[in-house]
């Protein structure tokens, strides 16, 4: 359950009005600067969530829980992260519920990972590999302020030797999923989900051909796409600039019979 007003040592979210976001942690005596002014770090503890102050220029500023998304778009990264929309589809197509156990790949900046994570908690698990520990670190403090250290496990190796067993999720975000197919056979469940993304065609075509020589049936294939919207009494219109295409994202499920490659399924209900 969320907290009802903000404390110090805690992170909190600020809405400007006039569409700024920052996330700041609270620490006495303190006064965040920016362009829409000045605020003392004390005016906001106590301040009942949805509050709204000014700053020293007049601006409104909503004072707002943050998200998880919030928190994990915050952190250090090296690579592209996965955007909230894909996230959302590969959850649900994981069917990510508290107790489930994924293993997942690459952990890159951990976004991914502990998303994840906040889906199977508790009694869940996420195994994420990496050939890299760099980022494992400000994972694992990441995931202390998200709740969720006991559902992430950092392994550093190749996704392709993962060795679980009777796992409920695959997900392979490399750049050469197709290698990691075996892999993901032999750690999942009978009926265990797989969920892979890349961002060509090529990748895409490789991926479900290997993908299904492997026992594994693809359910879903494609990409998905958001048009936001900006509205104005008398004036609403699609936003200019949006962000297309970012991933495709291919979901299958794990078969007693070892090659499924002349299957051919139709698309789930709500997909068509």
């Amino acid at each position: 359950m969320e907290p009802r007003s903000p404390t110090y040592g805690e992170r909190v979210l600020l809405l400007t009005e006039k569409g700024n976001r920052y996330l700041i942690t609270l620490k006495r005596g303190e006064r965040f600067h920016s362009e829409d002014g000045v605020l003392g770090h004390d005016e906001l503890v106590g301040k009942p969530y949805g509050s709204v102050v000014e700053t020293s220029t007049g601006t409104k500023v909503a004072i707002l829980y943050p998200q998880v998304y919030d928190l994990l778009a915050s952190m250090p990264r090296k690579t592209q992260i996965v955007y909230p929309k894909d996230l959302g589809l590969m959850a649900f197509l994981l069917d990510a519920r508290p107790g489930s156990v994924i293993v997942e790949g690459g952990t890159g900046s951990g976004v991914l990972a502990l998303y994840l994570a906040t889906r199977v908690h508790p009694g869940g698990k996420v195994i994420s590999y990496d050939l890299s520990d760099e980022y494992f670190p400000a994972v694992r403090k990441a995931a202390e302020r998200l709740g969720v250290q006991e559902a992430v496990e950092l392994r550093r190796g190749n996704l392709r030797d993962a060795d679980v067993e009777g796992a409920d999720g695959f997900v392979a975000d490399v750049p050469e999923p197709w290698e990691v197919m075996p892999a993901a056979r032999r750690c999942l469940k009978g009926g265990g989900v797989l969920v892979s993304i890349v961002p060509s065609v090529n990748q895409l075509e490789r991926s479900v051909v290997a993908m299904r020589r492997n026992g594994i049936i693809d359910l879903f294939v494609g990409e998905l796409m958001i048009r936001p919207w900006r509205v104005r009494e008398g004036a609403t219109r699609p936003v200019h600039v949006t962000r297309g295409h970012t991933v495709f994202v291919i979901s299958g499920r794990k078969l007693e019979e070892q090659d499924v490659s002349g299957w051919n399924l139709k698309l789930p209900f709500g997909f068509r």
